[in-house]
């Protein structure tokens, strides 16, 4: 996938500008800025959600329609239903897709900790809960790429934990995924290359290595005090 010069304008504002990024077949890579800085405005026009204003998204095959189908998502909304129970939430969205494959539904179970309740109503859940589901309901159709928009938000200690490893796998699997996070470590840890956005651009790029982040860190760090944010 390749963004060339994408911008985009919502209610009269930019909220994108000229936007120029690879995302390569299997690569993992961190999202990262502070709050209002354009993180969820561009995972949305790379899911499709919203239209750009100008510029180019290229696709692997060329076609919007492969592209869809080769991507999941995971968002703050989590798309589940509450009077559904998790297991008949996961065959809903493999179906979409034209799926039906109950072993792959379970196996996603088995990962994110949830086999015990499958037959539960989701509407019971947790938050963390709810989010382990959020995550196996995007990986139903076998993606190729993963959109991942602040996925450890509010979650426990356990319910992080099962999420960092389920990523941690997904990486060794080969399962590109553009992550979300305002936690470094998370980039550092979960991710191979690392973007900076701020007010709608791209300011800065880094490989997740121990040589290359503290760069990084010291441009982000540079970034939340100018615009009178937190330091994390």
């Amino acid at each position: 996938m390749r963004l060339d010069q994408i911008s985009l304008s919502r209610d009269d504002k930019q909220v994108l500008h000229d936007i120029n990024m690879e995302w390569k077949r299997g690569e993992t890579i961190a999202l990262i800025g502070a709050n209002g800085a354009g993180k969820s405005s561009l995972l949305k026009v790379l899911a499709t959600l919203w239209k750009p204003s100008s510029g180019k998204l290229i696709y692997p095959d060329n076609t919007i329609k492969q592209w869809q189908k080769n991507l999941g998502v995971v968002f703050p909304d989590s798309f589940l239903y509450d009077a559904l129970t998790a297991i008949e939430n996961l065959e809903f969205y493999q179906k979409l897709y034209g799926g039906s494959d109950r072993k792959r539904l379970d196996s996603l179970l088995q990962a994110v900790r949830l086999a015990d309740v499958a037959t539960e109503k989701v509407g019971t859940f947790s938050k963390g809960m709810r989010q382990r589901l959020s995550i196996a309901r995007a990986l139903t159709h076998y993606p190729s790429y993963l959109l991942l928009d602040e996925p450890f938000d509010g979650l426990d200690v356990s319910s992080r934990d099962i999420v960092q490893n389920l990523l941690l796998q997904l990486k060794e699997q080969k399962t590109g995924y553009i992550l979300v996070s305002h936690n470094l470590d998370d980039a550092m840890h979960l991710c191979e290359r690392a973007l900076l956005i701020d007010n709608g651009e791209i300011t800065a790029e880094s490989r997740c290595t121990q040589e290359a982040f503290p760069s990084f860190v010291e441009q982000y760090h540079s970034v939340l005090k100018e615009n009178n944010h937190a330091v994390y």
